[in-house]
């Protein structure tokens, strides 16, 4: 019986001795901290194309090469139902074209009165090392419905 207890004496005494280094380890051993993402993002007012309306379209890039585009979109008068779609183009400050995304399509709307508001988005993907050069303010949103 002694030996077990002393044997459970030197399991604890070495468990605790590894806790201890643990929890001494120095940070540079430990899991990388994860860096925040930067955001750019803009946002159209209100834009009319024939029946339809798009309200609050933003646009956000994030530096990770992932973005999204989302609006609220509703139509005033269809009777096949109404789609609103978008396409993107991104410029630098001075003008310079970087890339395209879309073509975005928004649900199918149909009328009422009042007109049903669709909230939608689109996630997309670009060239992460792209995202310095953006001026997100010189996007522009091509549309229709």
């Amino acid at each position: 019986m002694r030996r077990g207890i002393r044997g459970l004496k030197v399991v604890v005494a070495a468990v605790a001795a590894g806790i201890a280094l643990l929890a001494g380890a120095p940070a540079a051993s430990a899991a990388p901290a994860l860096r925040p993402l930067d955001v750019k993002s803009a946002v159209w007012g209100q834009l009319h194309n024939g029946d339809c309306q798009q309200d609050n379209g933003t646009i956000v890039l994030r530096s990770d090469g992932t973005g999204t585009f989302s609006a609220t979109t509703l139509t005033y008068q269809t009777h096949s139902g109404d789609v609103w779609h978008t396409d993107l183009d991104f410029y630098t400050t001075a003008g310079t074209h970087l890339f395209s995304r879309g073509t975005f399509d928004s649900p199918t709307m149909n009328d009422g009165n009042p007109p049903p508001k669709y909230n939608w988005f689109r996630n997309f993907t670009y060239d992460a090392s792209l995202y310095g050069a953006v001026n997100i303010f010189k996007t522009n949103q091509h549309y229709s419905c």
